[in-house]
C-alpha cells in the first residue's frame, strides 16, 4: 500500500515539475525569443521598405529622365503579422503624399552676378556682336544689294569662320561664293549661287553643305562671342539663338514628397522619404541618405558645372495616404518639366529640409568627389536647412560657373482603385 502511495506521489511530483519545466520554457521564449525573434521580424520589414523606396525611387527617376508619360505601379508595405501562438504585437505604418504646404521641402538658388539663358532673336547691321551665345538654331545672311567685291565675315571666339564674297558674274548678274574656315583649315569655299539678278538674296548660313553647323559650331567653346562684320552696308544679319543675359538669379521651387512611418511594436521606429528625388531614412539617432538625387559637379580647370534634377511629387485627391496593415500599391506618371540654365560668377543653393545633416553630409561628399575646393556647406539644425555656397575657379569676374537645373513634376496616387 505504500508503494503505491509512494508512486503516485511520485508520479504527481513529476509532472509538476514537466509542467513547471513547460511553463519556465514558454515564458522564456515569450519574455526574451519572442521579442527577439519580433524585432529581426520588424527589422526585415524595414529592409524590405528601403528596397520598396529604392524601386520606387527608380521608377520615377525613369520617369523624370526619359519624360514618359506610361504610369507605373509600385508596392509599398505596411506593418508586419504577429508571430503565430505566441502573444506579439502586429506592427503598423502609414503612407503619404505631402503636398508643398506640409512637406517642408523646398530649393532655393540665387547669386547676385549671373546670367540667364534666354531665347534672342534679332537682325544684326554689320559690325555687330552677340555675346554670351550658347546655341544657334537660325542664323542668315541677307544681302540687300549685289555689289562686286563686298564681303561678310562671321567670326566666333575673334576667329574668323565664314566668309561670303559677292562677284560679278557677267554685265547684269552676280555670283556668291562662301568660305567656311575652322582655325588654319578650310572646310568649305564654292561658289553656292551664280547667275543671279539685281535682287535681295538670302544665305542659310546654317546649311550643312557649308560645314559651319556641323564642323564648327558644336566643337566650339559656350557660351561663346558671335561678331559680324562687312565691307559695306549692302546686308545684313539675322540670328535666333540661345544668350545668357545679366540679371540677378532668385530661384524658388517648392516641392512635394512621399513618406512612409513605421509604428513598430519591438524594433525602432524609422521614417522613409522621398523628396527632391532622393530617399531619407530617418530613425531616433540620425538620419541618412541612402538613394542620392540626380545631383552632379564637374570640376574644370576655367569652370565649375553644377547639375540638378529634381522631382516634384503632386498627390491626387483622395488619394494621397494609406495607413494600417498591408501591402499598398503606389502610381506614378510624368506631367511635365522645366528646365533652368545659368551662368554665375559665384551660387548659392539653399535645401528646406527636415533633414539637414543628411543633405548637409551628401552635398560635401558630392562637391569633394569632384575635386572643387572653393566651396562651403553650412548646416543649420535649428532652421531646418543647408546651403551650399560655390565660387567659380578663377579669380577675375568671369562668369565660370554654368548651372542647370531640371525640375520634373510627376503626379502620385496611393491604390486601392486609380484616378485617371
Amino acid at each position: 500500500m505504500m508503494n503505491r502511495n509512494e508512486n503516485a506521489q511520485v508520479g504527481v511530483i513529476v509532472a509538476i515539475m514537466m509542467v513547471s519545466l513547460l511553463v519556465a520554457v514558454l515564458v522564456i521564449v515569450q519574455v526574451y525569443y519572442v521579442p527577439n525573434w519580433m524585432k529581426d521580424k520588424e527589422s526585415n520589414h524595414m529592409d524590405a521598405v528601403a528596397n520598396q523606396f529604392s524601386n520606387l525611387k527608380f521608377s520615377i527617376d525613369l520617369q523624370a529622365t526619359s519624360s514618359m508619360y506610361a504610369p507605373i505601379t509600385s508596392s509599398i508595405t505596411l506593418g508586419s503579422k504577429e508571430l503565430p501562438y505566441f502573444v506579439s504585437s502586429r506592427a503598423f505604418g502609414s503612407l503619404n503624399i505631402l503636398p508643398t504646404t506640409s512637406s517642408n521641402f523646398s530649393v532655393y538658388v540665387s547669386s547676385q552676378y549671373g546670367r540667364t539663358k534666354n531665347l534672342y532673336q534679332s537682325t544684326i547691321t554689320p559690325p555687330g556682336s552677340v555675346d554670351y551665345v550658347d546655341s544657334i538654331s537660325a542664323f542668315y545672311l541677307i544681302i540687300n544689294t549685289l555689289s562686286d567685291g563686298d564681303t561678310f565675315n562671321v567670326t566666333l571666339n575673334g576667329n574668323e569662320n565664314i566668309e561670303v564674297s559677292v562677284l560679278r558674274h557677267n554685265e547684269t548678274t552676280f555670283r556668291i561664293n562662301l568660305k567656311t574656315i575652322n582655325g588654319t583649315q578650310i572646310l568649305f569655299n564654292q561658289t553656292i549661287a551664280s547667275s543671279i539678278p539685281q535682287e535681295e538674296f538670302r544665305v542659310n548660313l546654317l546649311n550643312s553643305d557649308y560645314r559651319f553647323s556641323t564642323d564648327v559650331l558644336p566643337y566650339a567653346t559656350t557660351p561663346f562671342n558671335l561678331s559680324v562684320n562687312a565691307s559695306n552696308t549692302h546686308g545684313n544679319f539675322s540670328i535666333k539663338c540661345y544668350k545668357y543675359d545679366g540679371s540677378t538669379i532668385s530661384l524658388s521651387y517648392p516641392i512635394g514628397t512621399i513618406q512612409y512611418q513605421s509604428d513598430n511594436s519591438y524594433f525602432v521606429d524609422q521614417t522613409y522619404t522621398y523628396e527632391g528625388g532622393a530617399v531619407v531614412l530617418e530613425q531616433h539617432d540620425g538620419e541618412a541618405i541612402i538613394s542620392p538625387p540626380s545631383f552632379s559637379a564637374v570640376n574644370y580647370t576655367t569652370k565649375h558645372i553644377f547639375n540638378l534634377s529634381v522631382v516634384d511629387i503632386v498627390g491626387i485627391e483622395g488619394k494621397t495616404s494609406a495607413s494600417g496593415y498591408g501591402t499598398y500599391s503606389i502610381r506614378t506618371n510624368y506631367s511635365a518639366h522645366t528646365y533652368y540654365k545659368a551662368l554665375a560668377r559665384n551660387v548659392t543653393i539653399q535645401i528646406n529640409t527636415n533633414h539637414p545633416s543628411a543633405w548637409g553630409r551628401y552635398l560635401s561628399n558630392l562637391m569633394n568627389g569632384s575635386g572643387i575646393t572653393n566651396f562651403t556647406v553650412d548646416i543649420n539644425e535649428s532652421g531646418n536647412y543647408v546651403s551650399l555656397s560655390l565660387q567659380g575657379p578663377q579669380s577675375n569676374n568671369s562668369y565660370d560657373i554654368e548651372l542647370s537645373i531640371r525640375v520634373t513634376k510627376i503626379y502620385a496616387q496611393v491604390g486601392p482603385g486609380w484616378v485617371s
